[in-house]
């Protein structure tokens, strides 16, 4: 089987982008990738121009039959939507199936954690999660994949550490933290290990699914890029970049409090783009030592040609490496 033509969903978005520039770089194989992205809206900054092609597309007002259109000749469609979008999903794997793609890769990229409450016999699941989930179920029954015409690769993750755009999820993405110091929010103990996945790390880790994808037929599954704690981050943090890092602990109370009342949650916890119940989940489970999959559940041996970025290897290069480029070539030059 050979999958190379490749469209991507939520092109320029956080993971898109990188999904999209990982396929064009790729080394192993030349993939032809079409990145769809909604109208008005800026394309993903690319690195190669060749075999590539961006469309707009309106996922909420058009129809299976005219996105049939724009899928033909595609293999394989990479889903990066996120948020309501994700909605649309069912509808492009309906249009996918009609034009003929092998494989479907639906919106994954997490760790799905069931909450307990303290005064229920119940476990629950946060809506995001529970989006999702839903959406996986639909497109691995899809009619195209119980026939065998379409398969399907599933890739979870552990939590995504290098967005730069979460100032409190990710404290260590800012080069300068507010009031000279790191605050490291943590729910429960700060040496409890939990699963990180470097972005670049997961989108390099799909496209080597592409790759061979034999190995990835109908498969379900995770790359973990670091297993460490909060307190080994603040140890790094603190070596690579000089500043103190603070460890800022809430207990288990605290979360079972804040999921209930999320309004009672510390204002600087706010400002992350998740909703704070979310946050209080995903750092709960962070907490007890529960965030990491068992060894029989990643599956970074399959793709070893994709070598994970440790947190020692991110924070000595963006705090170490980058500041020894700005000296000898200027700030600018650090940008480029």
């Amino acid at each position: 089987m050979s999958l190379t033509s490749i469209a991507v969903f939520g092109a320029n978005g956080q993971l898109g982008e990188r999904i999209v520039n990982a396929l064009l770089e790729c080394k192993k194989q030349t993939f032809k990738v079409t990145a769809f992205i909604p109208p008005n809206s800026p394309e993903p900054p690319v690195s190669e121009i060749q075999n590539y092609e961006c469309r707009q597309v309106d996922l909420l007002n058009t129809t299976p039959d005219k996105l049939k259109e724009e899928l033909e000749g595609v293999n394989a469609i990479v889903s990066a939507l996120n948020g309501p979008a994700q909605n649309s999903q069912p509808m492009i794997q309906d249009a996918a199936a009609e034009a003929g793609v092998k494989r479907f890769y639906p919106s994954e990229y997490g760790f799905h954690k069931l909450y307990r409450k303290p005064d229920s016999d119940w476990a629950y699941l946060h809506p995001l999660w529970d989006m999702k989930e839903k959406l996986i179920e639909n497109a691995l029954h899809h009619p195209a994949i119980d026939s065998g015409e379409m398969s399907y690769t599933v890739i979870g993750c552990g939590d995504f550490y290098n967005q730069d755009r979460e100032k409190v999820w990710c404290p260590w993405t800012q080069r300068e933290p507010e009031g000279g110091e790191y605050v490291l929010h943590v729910v429960g103990s700060p040496d409890a290990k939990a699963d990180y996945t470097y972005i670049d790390d997961f989108a390099q880790f799909l496209t080597a699914t592409l790759c061979e994808p034999e190995k990835s037929e109908n498969a379900h599954l995770n790359y973990v890029s670091d297993t460490i704690s909060n307190n080994e981050i603040a140890a790094l943090l603190e070596k690579y970049t000089g500043k103190k890092a603070k460890i800022q602990t809430l207990s288990e109370d605290d979360q079972h409090k804040i999921v209930k009342q999320p309004d009672a949650a510390p204002q600087e916890l706010r400002a992350s783009a998740f909703p704070v119940d979310f946050w209080m989940l995903v750092k709960g489970a962070q907490g007890e030592g529960m965030f990491r999959r068992p060894k029989g559940q990643v599956h970074n041996h399959l793709f070893p040609d994709v070598k994970p970025t440790t947190f020692d290897d991110y924070l000595r290069r963006e705090h170490v490496e980058t500041s020894e480029w700005k000296d000898v070539h200027g700030p600018a030059a650090a940008r480029m």
